[in-house]
């Protein structure tokens, strides 16, 4: 897994608003929203990646690195770190501007699989 000690260079895949409506009782965003946020990034990633649909095949790591507070510029960043006939990995990191300093919030390596118009695997070009 690619360790995210510094924000990457590369153009995030995804950037949003960290959301106020699910916030624990502490004012922290839950970890379902982020992980709703990932599979959207996932989902971009892998469309770009593989030139058309891509479907999540496993999340085989996801580590929080740090809380997430309501109402800052969310951003995920993608890097292909695999890539076999049908399926490949991307190293997700997820970034947020808290008081102009850039938070690493998550990092995960997801595996995906370009698919069909039936959802069935596909090679990759």
């Amino acid at each position: 897994m690619t360790d995210p000690v510094q924000r990457p260079d590369s153009a995030p895949v995804l950037i949003t608003m960290s959301s106020f409506e699910s916030v624990t009782p502490r004012g922290a965003v839950t970890g379902a929203w982020i992980m709703g946020q990932l599979d959207r990034a996932a989902g971009l990633a892998g469309m770009k990646i593989s030139g058309g649909d891509a479907l999540i095949l496993s999340i085989k790591e996801l580590t929080f690195l740090a809380v997430l507070p309501a109402g800052v510029e969310f951003a995920i960043h993608s890097e292909l770190t695999r890539k076999g006939n049908s399926s490949f990995t991307v190293a997700l990191s997820g970034w947020a501007d808290v008081k102009g300093e850039s938070i690493g919030i998550f990092r995960a390596d997801v595996v995906l699989v370009a698919v069909d118009d039936n959802g069935r695997p596909r090679k990759l070009a």
